[in-house]
């Protein structure tokens, strides 16, 4: 069996092979972590949830900590504080959806037939028993589905258990994490050799500086998302304010297009709702908020923790969407953010922000930072 000579094959061929068989072999790896990864889903999400609850409630459980109380009992008062706030919010926003359905239906009653009116008296001249068919159905649909307002919010093609399950293995991880965050990340640094311990105290320093400041930022962002359209939709008069105001704040966590998309479902109710001047101006809001979102939210607050291209951040949504869904959109970018940290803190690179660095030397600190 003959073989090729190597030096009648040329160098760019050559490293063009090299290049080729490693791309290969890192591509099969990511598609087989990906493959496990969605195995795991039940415990992986419910990981990253409390990974970025963490990283918000890391602030009040500091405080706590600063006013004497124990580790544990920080972390469990932090913890129980989210739920109530959480809670009270979820009642709110499932209490205005079942009161503000009735009047949506309402209002899509009298537009269905004011249009049923202009098809068949205006210019097209339509059969009158076609046009109101085709009404009434639409009408009936959404009564039907009346009391499916607060059930289909909950369905996502999980089962009930697996829902349960997630939600209270996020609420125990992030207890831990709160509790015991350091040493769970001395525990993962054990396995490093001694020598390179410092280095890889510095980049999960970095990264966890890069994730706590990312999910901050973003939910401060989410927040004057879903207030000031809230606001805007209460001062208009749109049925279902507080449903509509809480997807506006969760898009708020999906950069560049979730505030947009969620923010244009309210548009689109407004005009069903209110017609087509309540529309525009609801619109212009949307437009005004984002352009501050866009020149002073994101670059003063989210953007001195995350120094990420806009291109970046577009294809890491893009492919996190397509790879695993709303998920993947999520959490998609703090975890490109993370890594992106940690590769310039492994090559040296100083740090480009006044990250939120925990003072070794406090007893507060004892989420998940590097410790010395």
């Amino acid at each position: 069996m003959s073989t090729v000579d190597e030096r009648y094959v040329p160098g760019f061929l050559r490293s063009a092979a090299g290049w080729a068989w490693r791309l290969v072999a890192i591509g099969a790896a990511i598609y087989f972590l990906g493959k496990l990864a969605h195995k795991l889903e039940l415990a992986l999400l419910p990981l990253l949830t409390a990974i970025l609850l963490t990283g918000l409630l890391q602030p009040i459980n500091s405080q706590l900590r600063r006013w004497r109380l124990g580790r544990g009992a920080a972390a469990v008062v932090t913890m129980l504080l989210a739920i109530i706030v959480l809670g009270g919010v979820g009642a709110f926003v499932v209490n205005r959806a079942a009161a503000g359905y009735p009047e949506l239906v309402n209002e899509v009653s009298d537009l269905v037939t004011r249009v049923q009116n202009w098809l068949v008296s205006g210019p097209l001249k339509l059969p009158r028993s076609q046009v109101t068919n085709v009404g009434d159905q639409l009408v009936t649909y959404l009564r039907d589905r009346q009391g499916q307002v607060v059930s289909s919010a909950v369905d996502a093609g999980k089962t009930a258990v697996e829902i349960v399950t997630a939600l209270v293995l996020t609420f125990f991880l992030t207890i831990f994490l709160l509790y015991d965050g350091r040493n769970i990340f001395n525990w993962c640094t054990g396995a490093f050799p001694k020598s390179l311990r410092p280095k890889v105290d510095e980049v999960g320093d970095r990264m966890w500086e890069t994730v706590s400041g990312y999910v901050s930022g973003t939910f401060i962002v989410a927040v004057f998302h879903g207030a000031i359209m809230g606001i805007t939709l209460t001062l208009v008069g749109v049925p279902l304010v507080a449903p509509l105001a809480l997807l506006i704040f969760i898009g708020g966590f999906i950069p560049l297009i979730g505030a947009v998309v969620f923010g244009g479902l309210a548009v689109l109710v407004t005009l069903v709702a209110k017609g087509s001047t309540a529309a525009l101006i609801v619109l212009i809001v949307l437009l005004v908020e984002n352009q501050i979102e866009s020149h002073v939210l994101q670059p003063f607050i989210v953007g001195r923790h995350v120094s990420l291209h806009p291109m970046a951040i577009a294809l890491t949504l893009a492919s996190g969407a397509v790879l695993a869904g709303l998920p993947g959109a999520i959490f998609g970018v703090p975890l490109i953010a993370a890594l992106n940290a940690a590769f310039k803190a492994v090559r040296g690179e100083p740090e480009e922000h006044g990250g939120v660095h925990l003072d070794r030397e406090d007893p507060a600190g004892d989420a998940l930072a590097a410790p010395t």
